[in-house]
């Protein structure tokens, strides 16, 4: 009798169990038929790059290696399977087929198989963005080439990096989430300096492909989703909208200049069983925002209109955030220093050619000027003579020469102010404003908009599986059209993920039973990560008994795997060992 070396299965046939029961690669095999020339269809080859995503790999590169030492041939419950098939070339060509096809038809097709399947809650969806650095000059991406006119390609540019990485191009991720799980509905790869904005008003005008009544939802958004352009998409199809009002609007200055009156207080559990609870502290305001819109009219022609939107701001101070800024104080007052000096350096290298405009300056910087941790004065100097550059390297943007018999400058100085002085102004910053919509026949009250929005970090734990769970960030795929498809690929895992999170989570607070969480305590609130690690040692074992005679077993499945399982909904026969025809096994 002789032992073969085994293979891993670990969790990748509840993954698979998962992507069956979503009919996931069912919908895309139907949407993209399979090439009379080829073995293997798009639907296998998207099974097969989330199998790799699903352990770590990322990129199409050596795929095939890094998955050698599993036994894909029972995680796919296929004897026909051979990795061989599934070339580098192959799996290219799968991403340009989604491509192709249409990658927003695409998931609006997922998405609504993913809520028929699963009973899926969409009356709260919750939209925010992200963004994901490459490493390369990617310089062929403004090619009219890479694009067929229709369906153009993300442009993979220089932005706002989210990730503090702004020396590397990026493209920006955006999903739509359910408030339910947090699975993604809709999923997209955009433009690398596209505004959060349009980014929002482009998702929300995808809602109606998902529910039948789009009146019936509301989109939560952090301050990016409260803007003209976002609030003609939700006043136009009547839905309602939940959004933090942007500091830059002139109504979030003038609600916070109010004499601050707290009507609410409201108090919500910590997020941990030992943290204190919550406090927000409410006071609400009944507005109305004006919005201009493009009316199309007869014979195409365009005007513009203004619409009164009615909303309901509440301005929220909170204990938490609070915590949280007294926590990073002493980091809060040297970027604070760093970015006075930056400041003060660019001021007082400034001329000015008289008293009047040099003031006028001075009063700009000290009003735009908001710091906590210390304080900023100015001084008007008057100089003689010609301004004239001073001495040592030329500055990045150099003030022109003033000659002129005098000129002005200003100085700037800081002081430091106490750490009460600091406490009571990060008091003032502890306070936000949340605003929706006032659709009629809603009842919404204030304590609703505090518990919806706080489930705003859906969006977040869904990027944070992105950029460390699926080692997404950085992409190293060439061509922005694929990337675009890798981008569909990584939404369906990360709805994967989010489902099998969720049905557990459902189960066992059912059933009121857990599974091993933290320092192997049992526990309902179990994350798929965690589940996933109760899965390392499940493997299949090859016996070759000498007399012709070759039997395959799976070797790991324990209590709590089997109890995962269940949890799960995922029959036991997803682990039952499949015998490979290639090598000659039989059953």
């Amino acid at each position: 009798m002789k032992i073969e070396i085994p293979q891993r299965l670990c969790h990748l046939p509840l993954m698979m169990d998962v992507l069956r029961r979503s009919r996931v690669l069912e919908v895309i095999d139907q949407a993209i038929g399979q090439h009379h020339l080829s073995v293997v269809s798009t639907g296998e080859c998207v099974a097969v790059i989330l199998a790799g995503v699903f352990v770590g790999a990322h990129s199409l590169w050596r795929i095939r290696e890094r998955l050698a030492p599993y036994d894909l041939a029972t995680v796919m419950q296929d004897p026909d399977f051979d990795l061989g098939r599934f070339t580098e070339e192959r799996l290219a060509k799968a991403l340009d087929d989604l491509h192709a096809f249409g990658l927003d038809v695409l998931m609006s097709s997922l998405a609504l198989e993913a809520i028929r399947q699963h009973g899926l809650d969409t009356r709260f969806l919750h939209f925010d963005t992200t963004t994901l650095s490459f490493y390369g000059a990617y310089e062929r991406e403004g090619l009219s080439a890479l694009s067929d006119g229709i369906n153009p390609p993300p442009k993979v540019t220089y932005g706002y990096s989210k990730a503090k990485r702004p020396d590397l191009k990026q493209v920006v991720f955006g999903s739509l989430v359910t408030a339910d799980g947090g699975v993604p509905l809709l999923g997209k790869v955009m433009d690398g300096n596209l505004a959060d904005s349009v980014a929002a008003a482009e998702f929300f005008g995808r809602v109606r492909e998902l529910v039948s009544d789009p009146r019936s939802v509301c989109l939560v958004a952090d301050s990016k989703g409260w803007c003209d352009r976002t609030l003609a998409v939700v006043d136009g199809a009547g839905m309602r909208l939940l959004s933090r009002l942007p500091r830059s609007e002139r109504m979030h200055r003038t609600l916070m200049e109010r004499p601050w009156q707290p009507e609410q207080v409201i108090e919500r559990p910590g997020k941990t069983a030992k943290a204190p609870a919550e406090r927000y502290e409410c006071m609400g305001f009944d507005v109305t925002r004006e919005i201009t819109v493009t009316v199309t009219g007869p014979g195409d022609t365009q005007r513009s209109e203004t619409r009164q939107i009615p909303a309901r701001a509440v301005r929220i101070y909170s204990t938490a955030l609070l915590k949280t800024k007294l926590a990073t104080l002493t980091r809060l007052r040297e970027r604070e220093a760093k970015r006075a000096l930056g400041q003060i350096r660019d001021a007082q290298a400034a001329v000015y050619a008289c008293a009047a405009d040099a003031q006028r300056a001075a009063d700009r910087l000290l009003a735009n000027h908001d710091a906590v941790t210390h304080d900023l004065s100015a001084v008007i100097e008057h100089h003689d003579g010609p301004a004239k550059r001073g001495r040592g390297r030329p500055r990045h943007r150099p003030e022109p020469a003033l000659d002129a018999d005098e000129h002005w400058r200003i100085r700037l100085a800081t002081t430091p102010v106490s750490d009460a002085v600091c406490a009571q102004r990060l008091h003032d910053q502890a306070s936000f404003i949340l605003i929706r919509t006032r659709t009629p026949g809603w009842d919404f009250s204030d304590a609703d908009m505090i518990d919806r929005y706080r489930q705003q970090y859906h969006c977040e734990h869904g990027f944070a599986w992105l950029k460390s769970g699926a080692d997404i960030n950085p992409m190293f795929i060439e061509s922005p059209k694929r990337i675009a498809a890798m981008g569909l690929i990584y939404c369906v895992g990360l709805m994967t993920w989010n489902l099998i999170q969720r049905t557990v989570r459902a189960h066992l607070v059912a059933t009121g039973s857990g599974l091993p969480y933290h320092r192997n305590k049992p526990s309902a609130n179990i994350t798929t990560r965690f589940l996933f690690e109760l899965f390392p040692s499940v493997q299949t074992l090859v016996i070759d008994h000498g007399n012709g005679r070759r039997e395959k077993q799976t070797l790991g499945l324990e209590h709590w795997q089997v109890k995962a399982c269940e949890a799960l909904g995922t029959s036991l026969d997803a682990f039952k060992p499949v015998m490979s025809r290639a090598s000659g096994i039989i059953r």
